[in-house]
């Protein structure tokens, strides 16, 4: 815990240096920055935090900036702390920082940028940091992942992303294609990929892309998206004469399809997901090539330009082959799974109150049943077979933009 505190205070101290910076109005740099601050009491299994008691452990810092060195070329970068529960301990990260160069200006837009930069994936995931951005407090989990751990590995990447628009009668068509560079994963990711906590070594990434096609009609009162990403890691074992896993490999293909139907008032949302995931190695703990897959419906009523609700439905299987997760918690033994580990389901409830132009204040409440998305770092009795199959979770959070 004091690690964290630390995390947060370097955070708030970035985020309080920066806050009264000079900025020339319509000059080529530019400061924007936020800061959320949420709550989270549960019934059952903990979120964020010890949530059955009330946490306040979810906290979300960022600043970033933008420079055009000319019409053509700037530079940008974000600065993010991020407190959830077991998970993330407010420690500052780069969440992008790249070179954007545009060769093409018109009708049809094109770019390309080097460095870290955000995946394209679905409506969200490049903003999703920015709670004023989101639909909610938390978003869709089968799609945009977080609490297993692997939030940082979809959300950015280090490599070249190249992005175009095309602008046209018909509407405005968006492509975006990425190639990440090899790198070795955090211990959050790699224990969610290994599905263990105790797999000593290293997972890297040998290999990423990515690509999304977006097309708007009439100023986005039609939203279409198709998301395509093609992932391979790599498995080494530590230094360990009996390893729990030995050396493997795993691929994973997932594809994320988009729809938005806008209007001044109401705006209805669904997405997606099917991830196709083969792994090679690992020992006799090695299963058959599986599928992953999920979707969401959302419906957003905006009764004025302050207030808003939000409801949700959202379904998850960690294998469309077993949806009530019977078959794999037996693959576990002689150690415990639950079958309510392998699927999630929940109803979502949400309001929203905009005072200003810059605070936003949440209230949510999570109907869930199954914990396939559930923090394993903030639940140590799901290794026991333990944990509660339906559960409630109520969330607040207040956030500011600027």
């Amino acid at each position: 815990m004091k690690r964290r505190g630390q995390g947060v205070c370097l955070s708030l101290a970035v985020l309080g240096s920066l806050w009264g910076a000079p900025v020339q109005a319509g000059g080529p740099l530019e400061l924007h920055g936020f800061a959320s601050q949420g709550y989270l009491y549960s019934n059952g299994n903990d979120y964020y935090g010890p949530s059955r008691d009330g946490s306040f452990e979810l906290t979300e810092l960022g600043i970033n900036a933008r420079y055009a060195v000319t019409p053509s070329l700037s530079l940008a970068a974000q600065v993010v702390s991020r407190r959830a529960g077991e998970l993330y301990d407010g420690d500052p990260r780069l969440d992008y920082g790249f070179v954007d160069y545009r060769f093409l200006d018109g009708p049809l837009i094109g770019g390309v940028r080097l460095g870290r930069a955000k995946i394209p994936i679905g409506f969200y995931n490049e903003t999703r940091d920015v709670a004023t951005t989101r639909p909610g407090i938390l978003l869709p989990q089968t799609v945009y992942v977080e609490g297993l751990g692997v939030r940082d590995f979809y959300i950015g990447a280090d490599g070249l992303h190249t992005y175009w628009q095309w602008f046209t009668d018909r509407g405005l068509f968006q492509f975006d294609l990425g190639v990440a560079v090899p790198a070795t994963l955090q211990e959050e990711t790699q224990a969610a990929f290994l599905r263990t906590q105790d797999a000593p070594g290293d997972l890297k990434l040998t290999s990423g892309q990515n690509a999304r096609l977006l097309y708007e009609r009439d100023g986005g009162a039609l939203r279409l998206g198709a998301t395509y990403s093609r992932v391979r890691t790599e498995y080494r074992p530590g230094d360990l004469t009996s390893p729990p896993l030995a050396a493997g490999e795993t691929s994973v293909d997932a594809l994320v399809l988009s729809a938005e139907w806008n209007r001044e008032r109401l705006s209805l949302t669904t997405e997606g997901v099917i991830r196709r995931l083969h792994p090679k190695g690992y020992g006799p703990l090695t299963g058959d090539a599986y599928t992953e897959a999920g979707y969401y419906l959302q419906g957003t009523y905006r009764f004025n330009h302050q207030w808003e609700g939000v409801v949700r439905h959202e379904q998850h299987w960690n294998d469309t082959r077993d949806r009530s997760g019977t078959r794999q918690s037996r693959e576990f033994e002689p150690l415990p799974r639950a079958p309510h580990r392998f699927y999630q389901h929940q109803w979502t409830v949400g309001a929203g109150w905009r005072p200003t132009p810059q605070w936003l204040l949440r209230a949510e409440w999570h109907h869930i049943e199954g914990t396939a998305l559930t923090p394993l770092a903030d639940n140590p009795q799901f290794d026991q077979g333990g944990g509660q199959v339906r559960w409630d979770l109520f969330a607040l959070q207040a956030s500011y933009t600027f």
